[in-house]
């Protein structure tokens, strides 16, 4: 916070830097729709807009880490639900051979968990309202998702899939709308332990589309 005396000189500074980066919502759909028309059913595409242009109201003109703080809680519910729904399939005898999938979508979930810690080391989790908002929300998600996937297992990965590209672009955005100040500013210790040191864990390579074994790959993603 702010007001919180046991912040040094230096920690104040970083936090000014941090207060003012930008992020503007309407460059964000201007980033999709350049990717073309979403094609989905209308039963996801609905609750798919509402849901984005809900945060755009909330989190216009707020600090940014605060909106990554939210996308990063509720990204980890489509993983969680999609264990917990393959669990429940393998215990009623449905199917056996989700094993595999089970273990990488448990480290696409261990993936955003570090993502999380990032977003709470740069302070997007301060405002109580923000942490209230981000809690319910992931509830809700996760059990919309696990209630959608009895009814279509593609829907529900079509949805967070919908998700995941708005988060891309959202970060895209930020990135380019920012670059300058960034590039002044030290990475996070969170950053840095994950995507230096995190890349010997064996969960980080399980969702991985490029080799975990280029030395360089972890000082570019920082």
């Amino acid at each position: 916070e702010e007001d919180n005396p046991s912040l040094t000189k230096r920690q104040r500074e970083l936090q000014a830097k941090l207060e003012e980066l930008t992020l503007n919502s309407e460059a964000i759909w201007e980033r999709e729709r350049s990717r073309g028309e979403i094609v989905a059913p209308w039963i996801i595409k609905i609750p798919y807009f509402v849901l984005c242009y809900f945060l755009d109201v909330v989190f216009e003109g707020k600090n940014a880490f605060s909106r990554f703080f939210l996308l990063e809680t509720v990204a980890r519910m489509p993983y969680f639900s999609y264990i917990t729904m393959l669990h429940l399939y393998e215990t009623l005898g449905f199917w056996r051979r989700s094993s595999d999938v089970k273990r990488i979508h448990f480290a696409e979930e261990w993936n955003e968990f570090h993502h999380l810690l990032i977003m709470e080391s740069l302070g997007g989790d301060q405002p109580y309202w923000v942490r209230f908002l981000s809690q319910h929300s992931a509830l809700a998600y996760y059990i919309g998702l696990c209630i959608l996937w009895m009814l279509s297992p593609s829907l529900s990965y079509k949805f967070s899939e919908m998700l995941e590209t708005h988060a891309v672009d959202t970060y895209g955005q930020f990135i380019d709308e920012n670059e300058a100040k960034l590039k002044e500013l030290p990475p996070s210790l969170a950053a840095i332990e994950y995507y230096t040191v995190g890349v010997s864990d064996p969960m980080f390579g399980e969702y991985q589309t490029a080799s975990v074994s280029d030395p360089e790959r972890g000082i570019r993603k920082s």
